[in-house]
């Protein structure tokens, strides 16, 4: 298999944050907003805070999130270059793979 600029971690930490209904939603939510803080997030879903938290967190460590705290909250943003640049690499492999 030809080397990416990926680590094969970093393609299941990334297709794993991507494989949740949930996540797609939070993700879809950042349409229009640049930063959205995680009481806000945790308002548009029948979900505890603590599991909104979770799925965050899964998808800051894949790199699709970015996070900063202001006092006791946590604004996030999408990190839209990361992700499309990760699924340009993710295509280019694809197109030559087989």
């Amino acid at each position: 298999m030809k080397k990416t600029g990926y680590s094969i971690e970093e393609y299941s930490e990334f297709l794993r944050a991507l494989s949740d209904e949930t996540r797609q939603e939070i993700i879809f939510g950042f349409m229009g907003h640049k930063e959205i803080n995680v009481s806000d997030i945790a308002k548009r879903f029948a979900l505890s805070r603590p599991t909104i938290s979770h799925h965050l967190n899964l998808m800051k460590r894949a790199k699709l999130l970015n996070a900063r705290k202001e006092g006791k909250e946590i604004y996030y943003s999408f990190n839209k270059e990361y992700a499309i640049g990760f699924l340009e690499e993710m295509t280019k492999w694809l197109k030559n793979c087989c």
